[in-house]
């Protein structure tokens, strides 16, 4: 539905979806929290003496990860607002995306799709984010289904 009515609450139309906290769907089980994956905490001494993971937690990029519950209202954000929800300034979506702001100018955040021809609905999104402090791209997979 699109509105020329500068007094439109959009967030009201998100607000109406059930939180992802409420249903079993929310940061507790893994879902609408950012968690930065090339963090050299999160990899053992071995690990880090491997060349490739010692590059990858080495690189001048952040990657991170998200998983999202479809038809939640944090999926709503995420969806039509990424920089909002990858900064911090969405309730329910713990932490956030290096380097993602949603202040003027917003980040910009280049998005691809795997599955997007497969429904949405009642479905798992998967995200990973990689972030250079200027820019933002994003691949989302959608979980196919059945």
């Amino acid at each position: 539905m699109a509105s020329d009515d500068p007094h439109f609450d959009e967030d009201a139309l998100y607000d109406q979806f059930p939180s992802g906290a409420d249903d079993g769907n929310g940061p507790d089980e893994g879902f609408n929290t950012w968690q930065r994956i090339n963090d050299e905490s999160l990899f053992t001494e071995e690990a880090l003496k491997i060349p490739a993971i010692r590059a990858f937690v080495d690189a001048p990029i952040a990657m991170t990860y998200a998983q999202f519950k479809s038809s939640h209202r944090e999926t709503e954000y995420w969806i039509h607002k990424p920089q909002r929800a990858m900064s911090g300034g969405v309730y329910g979506i713990e932490g956030g995306v290096q380097g993602v702001s949603a202040d003027d100018p917003p980040t910009p955040i280049g998005t691809y799709v795997i599955n997007h021809d497969k429904t949405l609905a009642v479905h798992i999104t998967r995200a990973v984010v990689i972030t250079d402090g200027s820019t933002a791209g994003q691949i989302i997979h959608k979980e196919p289904g059945s």
